[in-house]
C-alpha cells in the first residue's frame, strides 16, 4: 500500500497539533516509523512488524522474521521526558476510525495505533493518538494513555475529536495543566459554534454569559475537572457543576448575593428542556460545553503570556454573534494591546493598587496583574498582588459574574470585584473598606453615551478614589477632548487634577465598533496649571491591519516597536512632527494633538502631487471641460522635492479669505455655475446651478469638514461650509501653482476630523511649508514642478 495515501490526514494533524517533521521545540518528530537513532523504539517497531489484518488487543505475536518494521505515521520523542513517547496513526476516511473490538489494526486508525502501542509500552509510557478524516471540522480523533508495562490503555475521553499540541498531551499525562498559544481565529470559531448551538436551544441573551462564566468557574474545581468526563447522567453532571461553582466562589470570598445570583441563574439555564434532553456524548450537550472551554479557551489563560484576556475576547466574540456586537449588553471590549499601552502609561509596578470602576470582563485588571507579576520577586508578593492590589466595580450583574470568573481563573485570590453602581455611596464605601483608601492607579474605559452620566464624570469619579498624585489612564470618545461638550465637568476636572497627556488613537481601534477615541493621563489632586504644557501624542498608526474573519490584528508584528516609540516620546516629553506636540491648555481648549501638532512633511511624496493632477483632470473630463485633445506643450525638466529646505508661511499673507453662502435647493435650478461644497469628490462641485457666480475663478476652496482643498478655475458659488482663498497681489496664482498648494493643504487633513471643523478663523491661522527663494514662496519652482509631472500637459 502507498505510504502516502494518508497524506491529507497527516497534513491536518501537523497543522492542528502544531509540529513539523524533525526538530521542534518540544522534541523530535519521526515520520513513517523511520526512527534511526533510538534502539528501544527500533526494537519495538521490529517486533510489531507489519500490521496484521486481525489481531486481538491482548495478543502480542512478536514478528520473528524481521523482514518488515512497523510504520506509524509519526513517532514523537520529548526533550523533557525520555520515558514517554507519542505515536500517531492516521486514516483518510472517518469510516476507518475504529472497531468495537479494536482488533483490526491494518484497516482502522485506533486499532492500529493501539497495536503499535502494545509493543512500545514495553519500553515507554505511550501517548497513542488516532486520527481519521481530512477536514478540520469533520475528523475523528481518540487519545489513549498506556503507561509502561501496564496491561491496558486508558482512553482519554475528554480529548475526543480535539487535537492538542504534543507538549499538551505530555503535560496532561504527567498531571500538569495544559496551555495553548493565544489564537484569535480559534476563539472566534469557538464563539460562533457556541452561539449557533445555544440559539437553537432558546437560551436568552442575558443567560448566555452566566453559562460561560459558570462553567469556567466550575472548571477551577479539581473534582469537577477530574470527574465530569466520566458522568453519564445529566442531573449528576449539573449537580457537580453547581457544587463546583459554589466551592470556588466560597474559596474566593464572593459575596452571598452575587454567589446566589450566579448559582441560581446557572441552575435556570441548566433546566432548559433542550439542553436537559441532549445525549451528553454529542456536540452541544452540557458536557460538550465543558470540554470545549476546558480544552480550547481555558488553556489560553494558562499560557505564560496570560496578559491576553482570552476569556474577555471569547466573551466579546460570543456576545457579538449573539446580540449585535454586544450592544444589547452595552459591552465594548477594550483591545488587549490598548490595555497594555495604558498600563505602561500608568507605570504600574508590583506595589501599585489598581482600580477599574466599570471593569466589564476585567481586561484592565488582568493586564495590570500580569505587569505587576513581572516585577514581583517572591511568592508572598504575588499573593499580596492577588489579594490586596486589584479592585473592580461592575454594575451589570452578568458582566460582574464574568469578571469574577476571569479573575478567579487568573488565581487573583479574593476576587475584589464589587457588584454595584460606581456612583453609589454604598458601593464606594464597600470599596474603601476593602482597599483602605490606598488606591494609586485607575484604569478605565467608561460606558459611552449614557443617559445619567457622561464619560468624563466616570473619569472624575475614578480620580476621586485615588490618593493624591495617583494616576488615572482612561480611554474616552474624542468628543471629550474637542471642547464643545461637557464644559462644566472639564472645568471641575481642571480645578482638582492635572491633564498630563492625551493620545489620539487609531480611528478603527475598536473595530467593528466605529467610536473614535483618545487616551488621557490625569494626575490626582493637583490643580491643572494652565501655563505648563500638556503632552499630546498622535498615535494613529498602531501597525494593526484588518484580516478577514479576524478583525484588526498585528499581522506583521509591528506593535511592540511602535508602542516603544510612543512611550519614548511621552517619557522624554519630545515634540516630533507628525507624532507629538506640547501645548499649555485651559479647560475650554481642545485637548488633541491634531490641534497643535505640525505636519510631518518628510512623508510628502511626488505621488501626492500626481494624485492632485489626476483628480483635477478627472474633474475636467467629467464636466466636459477637457477632451484630452488640447495639449499644453512645454519642456519638462527634472525637479526634485527638497522638503528639508522648505520654510513655513502663513496663508493669510498671500491669500484673502471669505466664506461662501448657503443657497437653498428651492432657489435654484440646473444651470452652468459650479456650486462648491465641502465634498471630497468631483473637485467639490455639488451641483451646476442657474445662480450668478459669487466668486471669480482662479481661486482655492477649503471645505470646513475635512479640509478638502481644490483649485476652482471657473467662476463659482460656494456653500457656507467653504472658505474661499483669493490670491493677493503678491501671489501669481495659476492652476499649476494652485495644484501644488492644494496638495500641501490636503496633507493637513488628518487634523480635521471627529467633529473638528476648519472655519474661516482657523483658515486664517493656517501655516504650511512651501519651497522658498529669498525667504518668499518660490512660485516659479512650484509651477515647474507640477509641469514636470505626468499628465500635467492635459490640464
Amino acid at each position: 500500500m502507498d505510504n502516502r495515501i494518508e497524506q491529507y490526514t497527516e497534513d491536518l494533524v501537523k497543522k492542528e497539533m502544531g509540529f513539523t517533521i524533525g526538530d521542534n521545540e518540544f522534541g523530535f518528530v519521526y515520520p513513517q516509523g523511520n526512527v534511526f537513532d533510538i534502539a528501544n523504539i527500533m526494537v519495538a517497531l521490529r517486533e510489531a512488524g507489519g500490521k496484521p489484518k486481525e489481531c486481538e488487543l491482548s495478543e502480542l505475536n512478536i514478528n520473528t522474521n524481521n523482514k518488515k518494521n512497523a510504520e506509524p505515521e509519526f513517532i514523537i520523542r520529548f526533550n523533557d521526558d525520555h520515558d514517554t513517547i507519542c505515536v500517531i496513526e492516521c486514516k483518510k476516511s472517518i469510516k476507518k476510525h475504529k472497531t468495537d473490538n479494536l482488533n483490526r489494526p491494518n484497516d482502522y486508525a485506533v486499532d492500529g495505533v493501539l497495536y503499535y502501542s502494545k509493543f512500545l509500552k514495553n519500553y515507554y509510557n505511550v501517548i497513542a493518538v488516532a486520527v481519521s478524516g481530512t477536514v478540520k471540522d469533520k475528523f475523528f480523533s481518540d487519545v489513549y494513555f498506556w503507561s509502561k508495562n501496564q496491561e491496558k490503555p486508558i482512553l482519554q475521553e475528554k480529548f475526543k475529536d480535539i487535537l492538542l499540541s504534543p507538549k499538551n498531551y505530555l503535560d496532561s499525562f504527567n498531571g500538569k495543566k495544559i496551555s495553548r498559544s493565544y489564537s484569535l481565529e480559534e476563539i472566534k470559531e469557538t464563539a460562533i459554534n457556541f452561539h449557533d448551538k445555544l440559539r437553537l436551544k432558546g437560551i436568552g441573551e442575558l443567560e448566555k454569559p452566566i453559562l460561560i462564566a459558570g462553567i469556567l468557574i466550575a472548571l477551577e474545581d479539581e473534582s469537577v475537572v477530574n470527574d465530569y468526563q466520566n458522568i453519564t447522567s445529566y442531573s449528576s453532571l449539573r449537580n457537580i457543576l453547581e457544587e463546583g461553582i459554589e466551592t470556588v466562589l466560597n474559596k474566593n470570598d464572593v459575596k452571598v448575593d452575587n454567589k446566589t445570583y450566579i448559582i441560581n441563574t446557572f441552575k435556570a439555564i441548566c433546566n432548559n428542556p433542550k439542553l436537559k434532553s441532549m445525549d451528553l456524548a454529542i456536540d452541544g450537550s452540557l458536557k460538550w460545553y465543558l470540554k470545549e472551554l476546558e480544552l480550547k479557551i481555558k488553556p489560553m489563560m494558562n499560557n505564560a503570556d496570560y496578559s491576553l484576556d482570552a476569556l474577555g475576547v471569547f466573551y466579546h466574540e460570543f456576545i457579538k454573534y449573539s446580540g449585535g456586537d454586544g450592544k444589547g449588553l452595552g459591552i465594548v471590549l477594550t483591545p488587549q494591546h490598548l490595555t497594555d499601552f495604558m498600563c505602561d502609561l500608568a507605570n504600574i509596578t508590583s506595589k501599585s493598587k489598581v482600580i477599574d470602576i466599570c471593569c466589564g470582563s476585567a481586561s484592565f485588571l488582568v493586564t495590570a496583574m500580569h505587569k505587576m507579576f513581572k516585577e514581583a520577586i517572591s511568592k508572598d508578593e504575588l499573593n499580596t498582588i492577588r489579594e490586596k492590589q486589584l479592585y473592580g466595580i461592575e454594575a451589570k450583574q452578568e458582566l460582574h459574574a464574568l469578571a469574577i470568573a476571569n479573575m478567579i481563573i487568573r488565581k487573583d485570590g479574593k476576587s475584589n470585584i464589587i457588584y454595584g453602581d460606581c456612583f453609589s455611596d454604598t458601593t464606594i464605601k464597600e470599596l474603601k473598606n476593602r482597599c483602605n483608601g490606598e488606591l494609586d492607579i485607575a484604569l478605565l474605559n467608561p460606558p459611552y453615551s449614557q443617559k445619567d452620566h457622561e464619560e468624563l464624570e466616570f473619569v472624575e469619579q475614578a480620580l476621586s478614589l485615588l490618593k493624591d498624585n495617583g494616576i488615572a489612564v482612561v480611554v474616552v470618545p474624542m468628543s471629550c477632548a474637542i471642547g464643545t461638550k461637557f464644559k462644566q465637568t472639564r472645568e471641575r476636572l481642571f480645578n482638582k487634577n492635572t491633564l498630563k497627556a492625551v493620545f489620539s488613537m487609531p480611528d478603527d481601534i475598536f473595530y467593528p465598533t466605529g467610536t473614535n477615541v483618545c487616551v488621557m493621563v490625569w494626575i490626582k489632586g493637583v490643580k491643572h496649571n494652565e501655563n505648563i504644557k500638556t503632552f499630546f501624542g498622535y498615535c494613529k498608526e498602531d501597525g494593526f491591519v484588518k484580516k478577514k474573519n479576524l478583525g484588526r490584528v498585528d499581522a506583521f508584528n509591528n506593535w511592540n516597536k511602535i508602542k516603544r516609540e510612543w512611550l519614548r516620546l511621552y517619557n522624554d516629553s519630545e515634540v516630533k512632527d507628525g507624532l507629538s506636540a506640547k501645548k499649555a491648555v485651559k479647560h475650554t481648549d481642545e485637548w488633541l494633538a491634531e490641534a497643535y501638532m505640525k505636519t510631518d512633511y518628510s512623508k510628502l511624496e511626488v505621488g501626492d502631487f500626481k494624485k492632485s493632477i489626476s483628480n483635477y483632470l478627472s474633474y475636467l473630463i467629467k464636466f466636459n471641460l477637457s477632451s484630452l485633445k488640447d495639449i499644453n506643450k512645454f519642456n519638462k525638466i527634472n525637479t526634485n522635492l527638497n522638503v528639508d529646505e522648505w520654510i513655513e508661511f502663513s496663508l493669510i499673507d498671500y491669500f484673502n479669505m471669505d466664506s461662501g453662502k448657503y443657497i437653498s435647493k428651492d432657489n435654484y435650478n440646473n444651470g452652468d455655475t459650479p456650486y462648491i461644497s465641502a465634498s471630497d469628490t468631483s473637485n467639490a462641485v455639488m451641483d451646476l446651478i442657474d445662480i450668478p457666480a459669487m466668486f471669480r475663478g482662479n481661486k482655492i476652496t477649503i471645505g470646513k469638514i475635512g479640509i478638502a482643498s481644490y483649485y476652482q478655475p471657473y467662476d463659482f458659488c460656494a456653500t457656507s461650509d467653504v472658505t474661499v482663498l483669493s490670491p493677493k497681489e503678491n501671489t501669481p496664482l495659476n492652476k499649476y501653482i494652485a495644484l501644488f498648494v492644494t496638495t500641501i493643504l490636503n496633507k493637513e487633513r488628518f487634523k480635521w476630523s471627529y467633529g473638528r471643523q476648519i472655519r474661516l478663523g482657523d483658515c486664517k491661522e493656517l501655516v504650511i511649508k512651501l519651497p522658498s527663494k529669498n525667504n518668499k514662496p518660490d512660485w516659479d519652482y512650484m509651477e515647474k514642478f507640477i509641469k514636470s509631472l505626468p499628465y500635467s500637459e492635459y490640464i
